[in-house]
């Protein structure tokens, strides 16, 4: 072969190459394009199957028809692109195309190499060049490069946009997936499926009643707009629709009390909320709906009974009690709480659950759940009026815990501390002479009062002492009110001492302990005698200094009222002017009249400070008793209608009633300044004579005070140095006192008596020469450096010479005492020799004149009008008398001015010759002038006997008596109150107690009436007959609460108060009718007088107040009455003593 054949060979190879490979691409770009159109039609086939959903043959058809056009499109491709191109010419000229160089070489052999003819035209060897150039050609070309792969690509890229966009219409809706799935089986019968599909979880489900049932709903396929939830109790109810929106995502409406949670375009949340019964539901969307699942309600366990038994602490006094109606917790700490629980199903376990943290466990029996817990212990601790909540948690078998449980409040009651507090005297107050005060005080506590302690102190930084206070029997919740006497009088107290107490109560806790509170304090003063005395004195001389102001201003509206009458009677009508000064004159009378009422209230309160410090005689006691009605009686009843006619004297306008008025009203305001001069001058003399008794006791009470320092210093040598020097100092100030007091004194009495005045100014100068400031002094230096001997010595001294001051002012007051007694009784026997001179003048004018003839009876006129002149005299006297002594008694005036009028109506009948006319005023006269000196007799008396009243020891035994009557009752009604109890709510007392009652409330009523015959007995002693009264007062309250039909235990608190009453008013009866007088005489040897032999008695007379006292505290009283009589019985024995008055 040559090698132009082999040349030809290898083109041919090539070409071959080249078909192959341009068929395989134009074949794979056919595929590729027929599965693009597959795709395309598969895709409308697609969705016609699933909008159409058609049967098998129609679906076999449509699909065969689908393949066929596929086939066709790539078998027309093929012919399109490959018939004609498969010879080697046109693959050469394909060749030659791709490849310009060969220059038509390739072809030009390919037609020339075997052509006969063109071996016969050309040059063979030309052609085999030529050839030779075309096969080195090819062999250098890629075949490769002779196909066009565009189409192959754009095949491809059609194959894919129309497979994807099947994929993702497959990928994306079911709807399209299923009919895909039946165009692949187009055989197949298929059910048409909804276009929306639903699918709901949890389906068919258990629920806790109470519990929220959450759904799932899943949405496919078709998406409609809304979807509705349906459900039903039961199969013969209509389903019931909730609708929700299914694009949005939101709830359109409720009828289920479901909610709608969320949602999104398939997947919705839906939840059927507080289910109580079992029922049935499924959800319908669009052409699809759920099945129908079931929900079945099973009911928790609860709480069908909670009962609570509270065991509360003893020390309370409350009754166990069982509460059923609620659970919450409201007691003391230290009660009892056992929790009894009744539940609605059987149980596993229960709990009590406090504050969401604290579980206790409770022991289950069945359906039935208990625990026994105490408030303030473990795990029952909490603080006190701290709140907290609990509840109870149940558990069943199932599993199943209780829903919403109650929530119960648990609180701890605090007992709180008790509260006191001092009612009397509640305030800082002064220490009365007697030393003892009596305490009322009121302590309240919730559960009880356990005990109450007085705690007291002398001087601010005094030790503290405490005095337990005796409870009073009975229940002591509430108010206790309590009642106790205090003596001090074994403090040792000096004047200007204070002392400080209070009370504190203590409760009955006993299990958190018992809690205190303590009263306010308050201090009581030992109030020395200057202070009381500079008080008093201070007070009534602003009584002198207003009377004085009175009178003068009572003397010039007489003067202005006597003018004004005369311009009255001179003009017959007032000006303007005169009208409204005449007003001014009335308001003004009426408003002295009103400061003379104070200043008597004034005097009564002067009188009451004065006896309840001891203070003052008797005597002086009652001056000053009468001053008081002196100067009420000063506005007399006579000058007040006086004034109230005159004002409507102005009223009318009419000048001789307004004459008139002025006139009365006059004389009436005459009299008034008469009275008003008299008050005056009798309470400068009381004054004067008090301050005298002032001095006397202020003389004595420095001697006591200083025998008392004497006594401190030999009792304890090693100490209290600076409170006695402390104490000396206060003593030599009160001694500088009393020396000028004597002095001013002595000034003050010389227009009473200057015997007196120039005593008291010896006694001030003996004071100042005996130096006694000067010697306390010094004493003060000895105690302040130790030297307690030489300083006891010097208070001796003091201390004897203070003794001998008070003995000499004590007899210059009884010696002015009894020269002003001896005078006035003078002038009382002259006047009363005066009246009974005139009195038989007066009876032997009155015969003669009726014997006597018509012509002589101008005579015996003269003669009754000297009688009459001679009986003024008498009366001036009197009158002048009764400026200086209280004593005369107040019906004397009276009488001598009847005895006046009858004297001069019977001069002027006998003027006048009326002879018989005249008898009867002369005869009336004479009878007057009689009484008079029968009053006057029985005022020398009443002057004679003043040192003490008539009927006060009478009048002390008799309330000694109703007092040991008293204590008696009470012991019986308190026997009678304690084995009966109390009706209603405090006992079951019955008839037989009542009864009771009754007799004793007779009793008690006896005794009030005794009381008030004694309390007659003492009216004008205004201090006991105060006394007397307030007692009275007090049985009447007692006695209402006795007659009611549900008698309480106050009634023994009252009755001990009254008896408490009487044995202080009793000691007060008797202290007044004795004066204090202790005379200390030194010892002397003195011969025996009496017998040779001494009688088995031992010459001892019987003592009846021991012998009384003995058989009192024999007697069946509790032991705080004993206390009391034993107290009373002591105290009078004590006066009785001191007094020197024979024991009965």
């Amino acid at each position: 072969m040559s090698q132009a054949d082999s040349a030809y060979l290898e083109i041919l190879a090539f070409l071959r190459r080249a078909r192959r490979r341009l068929i395989a691409v134009e074949s794979a770009t056919a595929l590729v394009a027929s599965l693009a159109a597959a795709c395309v039609l598969g895709l409308g086939l697609i969705g016609g199957e699933a909008v159409l959903y058609t049967s098998p043959g129609w679906r076999s058809a449509v699909v065969s028809l689908a393949a066929c056009l596929t086939v066709a499109w790539g078998v027309r491709h093929l012919w399109r692109h490959l018939s004609g191109k498969l010879s080697h010419a046109s693959l050469g000229l394909l060749t030659e195309e791709v490849y310009p160089q060969l220059q038509e070489r390739l072809t030009s052999t390919l037609e020339l190499w075997h052509s006969g003819r063109a071996r016969r035209l050309y040059s063979i060897d030309l052609l085999a060049a030529a050839l030779a150039d075309a096969a080195r050609i090819a062999g250098r070309l890629e075949p490769r490069l002779l196909v066009d792969w565009s189409r192959l690509r754009r095949a491809a890229k059609r194959l894919t946009l129309s497979g994807a966009v099947l994929a993702a219409s497959l990928l994306l809706s079911d709807d399209l997936a299923a009919a895909a799935y039946r165009c692949l089986h187009p055989t197949r019968e298929f059910t048409r499926q909804p276009r929306t599909r639903v699918a709901v979880q949890p389906g068919d489900v258990e629920a806790v009643r109470g519990d929220d049932v959450p759904l799932r709903i899943e949405l496919s396929g078709s998406l409609p707009r809304t979807a509705v939830v349906m459900n039903r109790e039961t199969e013969e109810v209509p389903w019931q629709q909730q609708e929700i929106v299914v694009e949005d995502g939101f709830f359109s409406g409720s009828v289920l009390g479901g909610r709608f949670t969320a949602g999104t375009a398939d997947t919705l949340a839906y939840v059927f909320e507080n289910v109580r019964r079992s029922f049935s539901y499924r959800v319908v969307a669009g052409d699809g709906e759920s099945a129908v699942h079931r929900v079945t309600v099973i009911a928790p366990p609860a709480v069908q009974k909670l009962r609570l038994h509270y065991t509360y602490p003893a020390y309370s006094g409350l009754a166990a009690r069982v509460e059923e109606e609620s659970g919450d917790i409201h007691s003391l700490p230290g009660t009892g709480v056992d929790f009894r629980i009744a539940a609605s199903k059987p149980l596993s376990r229960a709990a009590l659950v406090v504050d969401d943290t604290v579980r206790i466990r409770l022991e289950v029996t069945d359906n039935r759940a208990k625990v026994d817990l105490v408030l303030g212990e473990p795990p029952w601790e909490f603080a006190a009026r701290s709140a907290h909540r609990y509840f109870v948690e149940l558990v069943d078998r199932g599993g199943v815990v209780n829903r919403d449980p109650i929530r119960y409040a648990i609180r701890v009651v605090e007992d709180l501390p008790p509260r006191i507090a001092i009612t009397v005297p509640g305030h800082d107050a002064d220490l009365p002479e007697s030393q003892q005060l009596v305490l009322s005080l009121e302590a309240t506590d919730d559960f009880g009062v356990g005990r109450v302690d007085l705690l007291y102190r002398v001087g601010p930084g005094g030790r503290q002492q405490q005095l337990r206070l005796a409870l009073p029997g009975g229940d002591s919740r509430g108010i206790a009110a309590l009642t106790h006497l205090w003596d001090l009088s074994n403090l040792d107290l000096l004047p200007e001492d204070r002392v400080f107490y209070r009370a504190r109560a203590w409760d009955n806790d006993s299990v958190e302990g018992p809690k205190s509170a303590d009263s306010g304090e308050y201090s009581l003063r030992f109030r020395s005698l200057y202070e009381i005395m500079e008080e008093v004195a201070r007070e009534q001389e602003e009584a002198v200094l207003t009377l004085e102001e009175l009178a003068h201003e009572e003397r010039d509206a007489g003067e202005q009222l006597e003018e004004i009458r005369r311009e009255l009677l001179r003009t017959e009508e007032l000006t303007w002017e005169q009208k409204k000064e005449l007003e001014a004159t009335l308001d003004r009378q009426e408003e002295r009249a009103l400061a003379l009422a104070e200043l008597a209230e004034q005097m009564a309160r002067t009188a009451e400070k004065l006896q309840e410090q001891g203070l003052g005689s008797e005597e002086l006691l009652e001056k000053l008793q009468e001053m008081r009605e002196l100067m009420a009686a000063v506005t007399s009843p006579e000058l007040q209608e006086a004034l109230q006619a005159l004002r409507q004297a102005m009223d009318e306008l009419d000048p001789e009633k307004l004459a008139a008025a002025l006139k009365e009203f006059s004389e009436d305001q005459e009299a008034f300044q008469q009275r008003l001069d008299r008050t005056l001058e009798l309470l400068r003399r009381v004054l004067a004579e008090q301050r005298l008794d002032a001095a006397v006791a202020q003389a004595a009470d420095l001697g006591e005070r200083q025998e008392q320092i004497d006594d401190a210093l030999q009792r304890d040598p090693a100490g209290g140095d600076e409170r006695l020097s402390s104490q000396e100092e206060r003593l030599e100030g009160d001694t500088e006192r009393l020396r000028n007091e004597l002095g001013d004194l002595a000034e003050t009495m010389k227009p009473f008596s200057p015997e007196t005045s120039s005593g008291l100014s010896e006694e001030s100068m003996s004071m100042e020469e005996q130096a006694l400031t000067a010697r306390m002094r010094e004493m003060m230096q000895r105690m302040k450096a130790g030297q307690r001997q030489q300083a006891r010595s010097l208070g001796k001294g003091v201390e004897e010479d203070l003794g001998e001051l008070r003995d000499g002012l004590d007899r210059l007051r009884d010696d002015f005492i009894a020269s002003e007694k001896a005078r006035i009784l003078d002038e009382l026997r002259q006047a009363m020799g005066d009246l009974v001179e005139l009195s038989r003048r007066q009876e032997d004018l009155q015969r003669r004149a009726e014997k006597a003839p018509r012509s002589s009876l101008g005579a015996h006129a003269k003669e009754q009008f000297a009688l009459l002149r001679g009986t003024g005299h008498v009366v001036e006297r009197v009158s002048r008398l009764g400026e200086q002594t209280l004593s005369l008694d107040r019906g004397l005036a009276t009488t001598l001015g009847y005895a006046l009028r009858g004297m001069q109506q019977g001069g002027q009948d006998l003027g006048q010759r009326a002879a018989g006319r005249a008898a009867g005023p002369q005869l009336e006269a004479m009878g007057y002038l009689n009484e008079a000196v029968l009053l006057l007799r029985q005022s020398a008396d009443d002057v004679s006997s003043s040192q003490m009243p008539s009927g006060f020891g009478e009048a002390m035994e008799k309330m000694m008596g109703l007092s040991e009557q008293q204590a008696a009752l009470n012991q019986a009604t308190q026997r009678t109150m304690g084995e009966g109890k109390f009706p209603g709510k405090e006992g079951r007392g019955g008839r037989d107690m009542l009864a009771e009652m009754a007799r004793l409330a007779a009793e008690q009523r006896r005794i009030q009436q005794a009381l008030g015959a004694l309390e007659r007995e003492l009216r004008g002693h205004r201090g006991a007959q105060k006394r007397v009264e307030r007692i009275e007062r007090d049985m009447g309250s007692v006695l209402r609460d006795m007659q009611r039909q549900r008698p309480g235990p106050q009634i023994a608190r009252e009755q001990q108060r009254i008896l408490q009453r009487m044995l202080d008013a009793s000691r007060s009866i008797h202290a007044r009718g004795f004066e204090k007088k202790r005379r200390s005489e030194a010892g002397t040897d003195r011969p025996y007088a009496g017998p040779v032999w001494l009688p088995t008695e031992r010459g001892q007379s019987r003592d009846r107040w021991r012998e009384a006292m003995k058989q009192a505290l024999e007697g069946d009283y509790p032991r705080e009455y004993l206390d009391l009589i034993r107290r009373y019985y002591e105290l009078v024995y004590q006066d009785l003593s001191e007094t020197g008055v024979q024991l009965p």
